[in-house]
């Protein structure tokens, strides 16, 4: 990683340069595992074709099979050269962007989509809060680091969505907190909740990029619990204006099945 933009002082380009965008290897995962990262640039420009500065968001999704993840900075970086570009309209650009990512990513499939302000609307915060929030539960964390024997499993099988507001990591390159909301939907043995909230927090000192650590949780509960069934999302809020939705899953899921919700604290 001694090549990454992420920590350095790095002079933005002022003009598109693809060469900008830093791929990160995918580490290979110990289990079977579907699903897809779902990026978003707030603070994202171009001109329009008279040279008048024109602004949106960015969408960017892209699957887990994906050979490689793209580094934060690198992306904002290369988003600062396009504010320099001119384009006749949002449709002819989305291709270019896409044209870029995919050399990087090398994915099944990719998804850009520019959300202009005539759109706006329809980013209004969803409430997927309809299954149990484990914040409530009146327990004693110690503090340790992560560990997955926290997690545990209750007489009987369950089929719930479970929640926590208290996930938080670190940037392994710049030491900055990452907070993220986590999202567990299962069917299989009952997890015992007061113990998974436990693991949850176990994460408050853990060092991973957030993609990496929603894989973490899902492999945990598979070797741990066997569930039948299991998805896992960490909705990360934005940093340097991008928040990361990272979601794995045991059903296979393609650009049709991408959930692209938002919630309040992103």
């Amino acid at each position: 990683m001694k090549g990454m933009p992420l920590g350095r002082n790095v002079k933005p380009p002022q003009k598109r340069d693809p060469g900008v965008l830093y791929p990160i290897e995918r580490k290979p995962c110990p289990v079977t595992v579907h699903g897809y990262d779902l990026w978003r640039a707030y603070e994202f420009s171009w001109l329009n074709g008279r040279g008048k500065p024109a602004a949106g968001i960015l969408e960017i999704a892209y699957p887990v099979r994906s050979a490689c993840i793209v580094e934060s900075k690198s992306l904002k970086l290369y988003l600062v050269g396009l504010s320099y570009e001119r384009f006749a309209s949002e449709e002819s650009l989305e291709p270019v962007i896409r044209e870029d990512l995919v050399s990087i990513l090398k994915p099944e499939w990719l998804s850009v989509r520019i959300i202009g302000a005539s759109n706006f609307s329809e980013m209004a915060p969803h409430d997927i809060m309809k299954g149990t929030c484990l914040d409530t539960l009146d327990i004693g964390v110690e503090k340790s680091p992560r560990n997955p024997a926290l997690l545990s499993c209750k007489p009987g099988l369950g089929e719930e969505t479970l929640t926590s507001d208290l996930l938080r990591t670190f940037c392994p390159i710049t030491g900055q907190p990452d907070w993220a909301t986590v999202v567990i939907r299962y069917r299989g043995r009952a997890l015992d909740h007061a113990s998974l909230l436990r693991y949850v927090c176990s994460y408050r000192g853990h060092s991973g990029f957030a993609e990496e650590v929603c894989e973490l949780i899902y492999v945990d509960l598979v070797e741990r619990c066997s569930p039948e069934r299991l998805g896992v999302t960490c909705f990360y809020t934005r940093r340097g204006g991008i928040d990361i939705s990272a979601h794995r899953c045991s059903d296979p899921v393609g650009l049709d099945g991408v959930e692209r919700i938002r919630l309040i604290r992103q």
